[in-house]
């Protein structure tokens, strides 16, 4: 029996990644795309709505959550990011396996699963958002405990209860090294942060006082969100992975029915 290995599950991730271009890659671009667009035609709404607002003095410190607009755009983004961690994930754990999967598989699979993948990912965010606000460690916790909770739901059929049990088994016993391949993976992804972070911060200032984004804002947003998605999904897909090995021994098992 192994034990998790923090460099092994690193590897696979990029892995993964490589691998899966043709098509959780493809997948996950055209949903990155999809929600870019929507994005842009929302945002612009409501940048209009503030104009007008402004022109009449009516403008409140947080108006932003009284409009309509914003909260359709909130509403696109959960659908779409239920369909694509389900249905990437889906595609990796396919990748790993040698199996032969598509992109309208992903987009299928994504759909099918996107109710139980709505509630366990509410759960989640409630929990840890809870656990934030207790007090920071419970929610540091939470995250390690329950990293794996979306690939058993995907890869292993479970239902959302079931898999937050699932992923506290198997995570028991290394989460501190889980908890290192967080912290690794936020320092990787906060790199572009640091680099476009001016940019983040002016367009974030523009849309507060009621002006459109620029297009490059969505072009640097939509590349950063489809790489940054890519390796989020598949170092899960890993941690997953590699807790199953060190635990079980092996990667299949359940995992058979799914890409039967």
């Amino acid at each position: 029996m192994e034990n998790y290995n923090f460099g092994r599950t690193l590897s696979r991730a990029f892995t993964l990644v490589r691998e899966g271009l043709p098509t959780v890659g493809v997948f996950m671009l055209i949903v990155q795309v999809v929600s870019t667009l929507i994005s842009f035609g929302l945002q612009g709404q409501i940048a209009a709505e503030f104009q007008q607002s402004a022109a009449i003095g009516a403008v409140a410190p947080l108006a932003i959550f009284s409009s309509a607009w914003y909260w359709l755009t909130a509403v696109v983004s959960l659908v779409l990011g239920v369909v694509v961690y389900t249905g990437s994930i889906y595609g990796f754990l396919a990748v790993d396996r040698g199996a032969p999967v598509s992109v309208g598989e992903c987009f299928s699979f994504g759909l099918a699963k996107f109710l139980p993948g709505l509630g366990l990912l509410i759960l989640w965010g409630l929990g840890v958002a809870l656990g934030w606000v207790l007090f920071l460690v419970p929610g540091l916790i939470l995250i390690t405990m329950w990293s794996a909770s979306l690939p058993a739901l995907v890869g292993e059929g479970r239902g959302v209860i079931d898999s937050f049990g699932r992923s506290r088994a198997l995570t028991k016993g290394y989460r501190w090294a889980i908890f290192g391949t967080l912290i690794v993976a936020l320092i990787i992804l906060y790199i572009p942060m640091l680099i476009f972070g001016g940019m983040i911060m002016g367009s974030t200032t523009l849309l507060l006082s009621g002006q459109a984004l620029s297009p490059m804002f969505y072009l640097v947003s939509l590349i950063y969100g489809w790489a940054a998605g890519m390796f989020v999904n598949a170092l899960v897909t890993s941690i997953y992975l590699d807790c199953r090995l060190a635990k079980e021994g092996a990667t299949s098992g359940d995992l058979t029915d799914v890409f039967a």
